[in-house]
């Protein structure tokens, strides 16, 4: 058997050159070190970093994946990026050091603050041990538990490092991720640097003071150092019961009963929506007392004594932590109001007796006149009359049962209709035409004090706190109804801007100006004056109306000139119509002067009349003879009204007075200078085109004898009608751009004073109103070409953000309240006083942007002193002592300046250095050791070196 054979093809089967699993995970690793630069002598950013600038700065994220035993790992860079003139650098020596010792010795970023970024919380490595560049290898699913795994994975970690030179600090995170447990390396040179953790449930009793922790770390350092450890202290104090230093703003309630104060309300001009946040914004004070530098020799702290005094501090600083999602008042209010938007529910669904043939009535006055009336019955007719406040002579023919009573109603609607009551508050303030210039951001509502604003904030507030939808259908029913009984009696509507429906405004505006129009139009049409010139003074006669005496516009400024003219014409073709001469331009073919013609007023139309006009127009095709005639009314009205007054006039003189640009003058002719040398444009002389055949059309008819062209009656009725016909969505969407104009404007009043203290508050309110304008423009009401969902997606983010800026001003004053006297003086008359009111706007600005602020004087400064007001009220509280003695006890004392016992801190830091000349080993790398004490967690974060020459 000794002497068989052996077959080497069978017994030398494994080849010894293919790359293991684990080889091949080293040596991606170290791939991934040198593509990232992080060799030695290549990272940036060296030399010293500045206060807490690691909590400021922002981050750069690199992130590779790799696989090693089944296992998907994250290989995670994280590196702050910090502006070259922030860096001070020290000595060529100093400089030249690898970057992570010097983090490690430099205590300006020891306690920076996890929650701060804007862009995400401080990664914990960076606020333990305060380094601005580490890599982390993290699992992508689950945690790395087995001590065997762990083992391997921190060799591979070891193996890499030193291969690719990397000198940035390499972790592995371990156990559950929740416990942030990792364990890491760094190399460079001769020194290497080991990263531990250590994370408890219970802090052991030989680790709650400094002395204990003293020992364990002494203990880990195997060469003695001849200088002491430096020590750096923080102790936290958390406060989250205010008592008497708590903000709480009253919920106050336009109108309601349980305000408290209705006799001061009584007599307040201002109503708006209820501004506010239901509970104090701050949840909490933290203080820290800080000790940035000591030497372990000097002081002492165990369990029988401690130097650790808050109040002999050196550094004393403060931070507020602020209620994540408090309720906003307005917001609440807005939002409430919002989620109607969609309801199709009808107003005769919440008032039945509104529906036609229901309680109707025939009255003994209207008897004759209801037997007389077409079968098919008018608006007027179907909805029975609801009181007015319009006039002493309104009736109530159907008394409306809802939860609105009729003192609250009332009340309501002489705030709507200020004209109806003597000696009102709420006087309207509305610009006239002409005095305010337009601005093309503006948000398309209406003027903020105006109707339709009053309007949109009860229809709110009766929405959230007066009976919710029915309430809205109540008030609104009232609304209409009063629309209604002014339209009948010609009473102006106020409120409301003068003149044509501005489409720059929303659409409920603009009905209600069209309601103006057309009650205006029958006052002059009955021979009255119009609204604007009531009062004023005698008008002319021509200023009543087309429809008013004609006579005076037939006569000429010359009495032969009148009489020549009868003569030249026949009976039945006499001028009329006249209202002036056109300069000194005579007829093409006569010596009869021009004369310009009285025409029917422009039809005002509102913006969904317009789109309406312009859908038939497009379904009717360019060439339909309907479409023409729509589109040619107004002109055929002015041509018969020109021939009426111009009985000799041809289609060039009309064209010479109504399109001047169509008529091409030729040279003037020294015997004729009247503008007759011409012939008309090349668009004019087309055969068959539109003016020509109008012209051929056009009879003389004066203006007064037209069919008009706007019905004022039948176009109010339209309007009324359209009122009527609201469902409490359409409602809501009718309101709603000036509900949010109106929250915007109370936002800038309310934040008038503080307006500078919030962060960025101009550029976001800029970006809140650049985001109303653009909604406040798309088409919801009508539903098309925007789907109603999107607008109403648009509104929540719209009003998310508002209801961020109103949380904010609350917050500002509920800071002041509890850090500064109410009687700080913000007057120019004495420096000091300009010097609180600067420390007083700073000290708030940082801590709204939840900045970690130094109080100047530690704890002698006066912040400081009603911080600990406000800890020993607490504590008095607490242990049940408080009665006032007491409280003006301690309120002497704190003037004094005397001890005040704070209560037992929430959170302890203990970080420990060690550096310099060794006993006997030369140069000493660096040591370092961080303990964190609270009442459910105890973790030690160490970084422990050893020169690898040595040892």
């Amino acid at each position: 058997m000794l002497n068989e054979e052996v077959d080497d093809t069978e017994f030398f089967q494994q080849d010894f050159t293919t790359a293991s699993e684990w080889e091949i995970f080293n040596a991606r690793l170290e791939e991934i070190f040198h593509e990232w630069k992080l060799s030695y002598g290549l990272t940036e950013n060296r030399g010293q970093l500045g206060r807490n600038q690691l909590s400021l700065c922002e981050w750069s994220i690199l992130n590779e994946q790799i696989k090693f035993a089944d296992v998907l790992l994250d290989v995670v860079r994280y590196k702050a990026t910090i502006p070259e003139g922030e860096i001070q650098t020290g000595d060529n020596e100093k400089a030249s050091e690898c970057q992570a010792f010097v983090d490690l010795m430099a205590n300006e970023n020891d306690y920076c603050i996890v929650d701060q970024k804007a862009e995400g919380p401080l990664h914990p490595l960076a606020q333990w041990y305060g380094l601005r560049e580490f890599v982390v290898v993290v699992p992508v699913k689950g945690s790395i538990t087995n001590e065997s795994q762990i083992r391997v994975l921190m060799s591979s970690v070891h193996i890499a490092v030193a291969e690719s030179s990397c000198d940035v600090p390499v972790f592995v995170q371990v156990l559950e991720k929740v416990q942030n447990v990792f364990l890491g390396v760094c190399e460079s040179g001769s020194i290497r640097l080991s990263f531990d953790t250590v994370h408890l449930n219970i802090t052991p009793p030989t680790c709650k003071y400094l002395s204990g922790l003293l020992d364990v770390f002494k203990g880990k350092i195997a060469v003695p150092y001849l200088d002491p450890v430096a020590v750096s202290v923080r102790f936290t104090y958390s406060l989250s019961k205010f008592l008497n230093s708590s903000y709480v703003v009253p919920k106050i309630v336009p109108f309601s009963e349980n305000n408290g104060n209705e006799d001061n309300f009584a007599h307040d001009r201002e109503i708006s929506l209820p501004f506010g946040v239901a509970i104090d914004p701050v949840s909490e004070l933290i203080l820290h007392c800080t000790w940035p530098h000591v030497a372990d020799n000097v002081v002492i702290d165990s369990q029988t004594y401690s130097d650790f005094d808050p109040l002999t501090a050196p550094v004393w600083s403060l931070r507020a932590r602020f209620e994540d999602t408090p309720v906003c008042y307005m917001a609440e209010c807005i939002q409430e109001f919002l989620q109607t938007s969609d309801s199709k529910r009808a107003i005769t669904e919440y008032f039945p007796e509104l529906a036609y043939g229901v309680n109707q009535n025939i009255e003994g006055p209207k008897a004759l006149e209801r037997l007389t009336e077409s079968k098919i019955p008018t608006i007027s007719s179907m909805i029975p009359g609801i009181s007015s406040v319009g006039g002493t002579t309104g009736r109530k023919e159907t008394k409306l049962e809802g939860p609105l009573n009729d003192e609250l109603l009332k009340d309501m609607l002489y705030y709507l209709f200020p004209d109806a009551q003597l000696d009102s508050l709420y006087v309207y303030v509305v610009p006239q035409p002409g005095q305010s210039e337009f601005d093309p951001l503006k948000i398309k509502s209406a003027h903020p004090d105006s109707l339709v604003h009053r309007l949109a904030m009860l229809l709110a507030m009766c929405n959230s706190y007066f009976g919710g939808k029915r309430a809205v259908a109540q008030l609104w029913v009232e609304f209409a109804q009063e629309m209604r009984y002014r339209v009948e009696r010609c009473i102006q509507i106020p409120g409301i801007a003068a003149g044509f429906p501005d489409s720059r405004t929303c659409l409920l505006h603009q009905k209600l100006q069209m309601l103006n129009i057309c009650m205006e139009r029958r006052r002059i049409r009955e021979g009255g004056l119009p609204f604007a010139m009531t009062g004023a003074g005698p008008v002319k006669s021509h200023e009543l109306g087309h429809e008013s005496e004609d006579e005076f516009f037939d006569c000429s400024d010359d009495e032969r000139d009148q009489n020549e003219s009868k003569r030249r014409h026949a009976a039945w073709n006499q001028p009329a119509g006249r209202l002036s001469k056109l300069g000194k331009m005579l007829l093409v073919d006569s010596d009869e002067p021009l004369y310009i013609p009285i025409t029917q007023e422009p039809v005002p139309k509102t913006e969904d009349q317009l789109e309406d006009d312009a859908e038939v127009m497009l379904k009717l095709g360019p060439g339909s003879e309907l479409c023409t005639q729509m589109m040619s009314a107004s002109l055929l009205s002015d041509m018969e009204s020109f021939k009426a007054a111009n009985p000799a006039g041809k289609l060039d003189d009309f064209i010479r007075w109504y399109s001047p640009r169509d008529w091409i003058e030729e040279d003037a002719d020294e015997r004729d200078p009247f503008g007759r040398k011409g012939h008309l444009s090349s668009r004019m002389m087309i055969p068959g085109n539109t003016w020509q055949t109008v012209w051929e059309n056009a009879r003389p008819v004066p203006a007064r004898r037209q069919r008009r062209l706007f019905d004022d009656a039948k176009e109010a009725e339209k309007v009324l009608h359209y009122f009527e016909s609201r469902t409490i969505g359409q409602i809501a969407q009718l309101t709603m751009a000036p509900l949010f104009h109106s929250s915007i404007k109370i936002l800038s009043s309310q934040a008038a004073v503080d307006a500078g203290l919030i962060p960025c508050f101009a550029e976001n309110m800029d970006k809140i109103i650049s985001a109303c304008c653009k909604l406040s423009r798309e088409n919801w009401v009508t539903g098309a070409p925007t789907p109603r969902g999107n607008s109403w997606v648009k509104y929540e983010a719209l009003l998310s953000d508002i209801t961020q800026q109103e949380n904010l001003i609350i917050q500002v004053r509920s800071l002041r309240k509890k850090l500064f006297s109410e009687d700080v003086a913000l007057t120019p008359d004495e420096q000091g006083a300009l010097d609180n009111a600067a420390v007083e706007r700073e000290l708030l600005s940082q801590l709204l942007k939840a900045f970690e602020c130094e109080l100047d004087g530690a704890a002698k400064s006066t912040v400081a002193k009603r911080v600990l007001s406000m800890f020993t009220e607490a504590k008095k509280a607490a242990n049940e002592q408080a009665n006032e003695q007491t409280v003006a006890l301690v309120s002497f004392m704190l003037a004094d300046g005397a001890y005040i016992c704070l209560p037992d801190p929430v959170e302890k830091q203990f970080t420990m250095r060690l550096g310099g000349q060794t006993v006997n080993k030369g140069l000493g790398s660096p040591q370092f050791m961080r303990a964190i004490l609270t009442n459910n967690e105890f973790r030690l974060c160490g970084a422990f070196s050893q020169n690898t020459t040595f040892y």
